[in-house]
């Protein structure tokens, strides 16, 4: 044996006398960390580790997260539990709460031989058993001590039992260093974080990387200092565009460039029915794409359900969110379809139920097929879940689509579906529409969601998106855009509008792709606001969303009166309510919304509560000068 091989031996051996026995030592604990995200505290953890008398090991659990999706819905996310675990630290049992936005239930298990047998109980009463296999698996609450135990290895894989989401997570794990310092290992599954160790085995920081975030030890008191994560930034990948589209809904051919850093071409697929990669280069880590977009031809009308075609089989199957083997999914879509066997008319069904019965709400949770069709709530995510879970279970492959969708000049993190009807067909459930133009913009499709969160995380703080130009349909030729006098006209949305006298000032303002007519008095406000919404989007719908965000952004609010109001010949829905401006006024605010084809029109009167009754008269007189122009 050469002597170089005789002190790598000698070197194992001393990391070995150094690193096993720390782990038995460092076994009963009790620790806090602290997450932040580029400075800002929104989460804790506090862990508490005994040893039972019979040797088990029992971990307590408890994590707070306080977040804002999207700067729309503040909540709080508590979980907290307890673990038995062998000294080896297979699972033995465990009791975990969680209490969501609108997910809220407990899970207990215990395990008998190679199956963990759950008991799942969620708020309203309703019991669920489930059986999971946990053969070399572990609960996701011991993966620090795992790797700090098996640190003298170069690499592994574990597996892990996540009680959050009740499925099993895959990680891969790489020792960085191991040495009397301590420990730091890379875990790897959908994203990418790194552990920090003392040389006890004490877990002293832990960086997720395409966060920008890390958790770090700390003491109680300062852990529990938190507040609220706003994600309207590149956490939900939310890009303010430098050029705006006045109507994307009436784009028919646009290119768009697209930016990122380390991250392979090959993670990509770039290219659907309406969207091709038009150039690309790639120069020292930094990626550019030049996507050309334009409108797809319709769907095929022959295709009859159920598709068998084997080449779609991951496409049918069931995963941990999506469900279409589910009794009450089955059922759903059973009374969707009717006797109907056209695949396209089915597709079409499912969007426009799961459209019209799912409650838009910015939860922070992600859930299944079947959660989703019970709690009727969720974001784009869920749509896209129950959406796959109905048209697998019809017989319609169904994959998942992660991209951007363009919003009245701000691009955001997206997710709709693609169904196979001949070629792969892009619907968005959350807008009630076959997908069409440049206002979704791909970048992954995956048969499970999970397929498409590597990608995702990668993307965060790691984005860029310019339109570079685009041709759309003509608006009203005829009608010029602009003030003329005390009279409003716009040919991109066909309409005109005047003001009752002169004394009403008028000022035109575009922000973020959002046109805004101002007409001022001396006690009121007048706006017109014009922006596009999705084919077949419902005005009452958007009009409940803007007064529910208000109900959350504004001081005291209060809503006073909703009824209809007659806009240009036409049914618009109209809503009053009251708020307190910063200085303590308390004003109302009478809102009415008009939706033409993808053009949405909403006229608002803002004054001072005591002159409301007064004024009233001249908000009708506004709305009666109101033209749409064919």
């Amino acid at each position: 044996m050469t002597t170089r091989a005789v002190r790598h031996r000698i070197l194992l051996l001393v990391l070995s006398l150094l690193l096993a026995p720390r782990i038995l030592h460092a076994q009963a604990r009790d620790y806090w960390l602290k997450t932040e995200r580029r400075g800002v505290a929104f989460a804790y953890e506090h862990v508490t580790v005994t040893k039972l008398p019979d040797g088990t090991l029992r971990y307590d659990y408890v994590q707070h997260i306080k977040t804002d999706v999207a700067g729309l819905n503040p909540q709080d996310m508590t979980l907290n539990g307890s673990y038995v675990v062998t000294p080896d630290l297979k699972p033995v049992s465990l009791d975990f709460q969680t209490k969501f936005q609108v997910r809220e239930r407990s899970v207990k298990g215990t395990r008998q031989r190679d199956l963990l047998a759950l008991t799942i109980t969620d708020k309203g009463g309703q019991t669920e058993k489930r059986e999971i296999p946990v053969k070399d698996t572990y609960f996701d609450v011991v993966l620090s001590d795992l790797i700090f135990r098996d640190a003298r290895k170069k690499s592994f894989a574990v597996k892990t039992f996540n009680s959050l989401d009740i499925k099993l997570d895959q990680h891969k794990v790489t020792i960085t260093r191991a040495d009397r310092e301590g420990v730091e290992a890379t875990v790897t599954n959908s994203s990418t974080t790194t552990f920090r160790f003392d040389r006890d085995g004490q877990v002293k920081e832990i960086i997720y990387v395409q966060l920008n975030g890390r958790a770090y030890l700390t003491d109680a008191k300062d852990a529990q200092n938190i507040t609220y994560l706003n994600t309207a930034d590149s956490l939900s990948l939310m890009i303010k565009s430098q050029k705006v589209f006045p109507n994307v809904f009436r784009v028919s051919r646009a290119r768009i460039q697209v930016q990122w850093e380390k991250i392979p071409f090959e993670e990509f697929r770039l290219e659907d029915n309406r969207q091709k990669v038009a150039e690309r280069k790639q120069s020292e880590g930094k990626s550019q794409v030049v996507l050309e977009m334009t409108k797809p031809s319709a769907p095929s009308e022959t295709l009859q359900i159920p598709i068998t075609d084997p080449r779609w089989a991951a496409y049918l199957r069931e995963d941990d969110y999506v469900k279409p083997s589910d009794p009450a999914i089955r059922k759903q879509v059973a009374a969707i379809a009717g006797a109907e066997t056209k695949a396209s008319v089915v597709v079409q069904r499912i969007v426009q139920w799961v459209n019209t019965n799912v409650v838009p709400d910015m939860i922070a949770e992600t859930l299944t097929g079947p959660e989703v069709l019970q709690k009727r709530r969720g974001k784009c995510s869920e749509y896209s879940i129950l959406v796959a879970s109905l048209a697998r279970a019809a017989g319609i492959p169904t994959r998942i689509v992660l991209g951007e969708l363009y919003s009245n000049g701000t691009w955001v993190g997206h997710m709709w579906n693609e169904v196979w009807l001949g070629e792969w067909t892009g619907v968005d459930a959350a807008a009630g529409i076959f997908v069409s133009g440049p206002a979704h913009l791909k970048f992954i499709d995956s048969p499970t969601v999970t397929g498409t969160q590597g990608l995702r995380w990668k993307l965060t703080d790691n984005l860029g998106i310019e339109i570079l130009d685009f041709e759309e349909e003509t608006g009203t030729a005829a009608l010029a855009t602009g003030i003329s006098g005390r009279a409003y006209s716009n040919s991109t949305y066909s309409c005109k509008i005047s003001a009752p006298d002169e004394s009403w000032a008028l000022k035109e303002e575009a922000r973020s792709g959002v046109l805004t007519l101002l007409m001022n008095s001396k006690d009121a406000q007048f706006a017109l606001v014009l922006f596009a919404v999705p084919p077949g989007t419902s005005a009452k719908t958007v009009l409940q969303g803007r007064w529910n965000a208000l109900s959350k952004m504004v001081k005291d609010f209060k809503l006073l009166e909703e009824s209809e109001a007659d806009i240009a010949g036409r049914k618009a829905p109209l809503a009053i309510f009251s708020q307190t401006d910063k200085s303590g006024t308390t004003i109302v605010n009478q809102n009415a919304l008009l939706v033409e084809g993808t053009n949405a029109y909403l006229f608002a009167f803002i004054t001072n509560q005591d002159r409301f009754e007064p004024l009233r008269p001249q908000f009708r007189t506004i709305l009666a000068t109101f033209e749409i122009i064919k």
